[in-house]
């Protein structure tokens, strides 16, 4: 931890009030004094509701916009994701494309979200997004792995999928993760999708019974007959109860079928 950040740190402990913050006058004064980062550190508080102040998202937007102005790149990437969550989608892209123009790597990721999913009326193109990606990708943000080898898997337009280039990606992630840092189970229905894309339909069912057992709380029987039978049911039980569940299992009995998933991209907000 930095000397200014143990400094910003000590300052609002001691300043704090039982009904009211208080930004510390001297902490103010560095923001006033062209700190960039000082403008941060606030934002950062009243978004994560730290330092003994209470959650504020509209101050977090303001701070985050004043260090974002000041020229801080991490301040624009937070201002842009706040505006992106409340599908200010044209501000937010603005915010994103002054990041990744420093190089910020989430940025990139974020940035391939408009011609992926059309957003803020942009025309939908896999390959645009792809090449957003890739920039992503290769400052190693983990999500980006994963929706790159999702979408080359599962996209309903042949010219978007490619199986072996995203299982190679697949296995970057993986790689990523190391032995000791556990992937998500989502990134886990990913590596099922892949599989049965490049036609690995027994490891895709075997994975995706791991995937659908952890979503739904549920334990297959060894015997395939019984687990089939168990499959089957769960359409049924889940398709009104759990959607999540519901869509796990899906896959799952497309996989069982020997076909592979597709589907389109849907917006998922952050």
């Amino acid at each position: 931890m930095g000397k200014i950040t143990i400094l910003i740190s000590l300052l609002f402990t001691a300043q704090l009030h039982a009904e009211e913050v208080v930004i510390p006058p001297a902490l103010l004064q560095q923001v006033e004094s062209g700190h960039a980062e000082s403008a941060f550190f606030i934002g950062s508080a009243f978004a994560e509701g730290t330092m003994g102040i209470e959650k504020n998202l509209q101050k977090a937007k303001e701070w985050f916009l004043k260090s974002a102005e000041m020229g801080y790149v991490h301040g624009m990437f937070e201002i842009g994701r706040l505006l992106y969550n409340e599908k200010s989608y044209e501000k937010a892209k603005s915010w994103f494309s002054k990041a990744a123009e420093e190089g910020h790597a989430e940025s990139f990721y974020r940035l391939s979200l408009y011609p992926i999913y059309g957003l803020n009326n942009e025309e939908q193109n896999c390959h645009k997004g792809y090449e957003l990606l890739e920039q992503a990708v290769s400052r190693d943000v983990k999500p980006a792995f994963n929706d790159y080898a999702w979408m080359l898997s599962t996209l309903p337009d042949k010219a978007c999928r490619n199986g072996q280039k995203a299982w190679r990606i697949y296995a970057e992630l993986q790689e990523l993760y190391g032995s000791m840092d556990p992937i998500p189970w989502a990134y886990i229905d990913t590596k099922a999708a892949v599989l049965a894309e490049i036609s690995e339909f027994n490891e895709a069912i075997e994975v995706q019974s791991w995937v659908v057992e952890d979503f739904c709380d549920v334990d297959f029987s060894n015997d395939q007959q019984e687990f089939y039978q168990a499959v089957e049911q769960m359409m049924q039980q889940f398709k009104q109860e759990d959607e999540f569940c519901y869509g796990a299992v899906r896959r799952l009995q497309t996989y069982i079928n020997r076909e592979p998933w597709r589907e389109l991209p849907e917006v998922i907000n952050e």
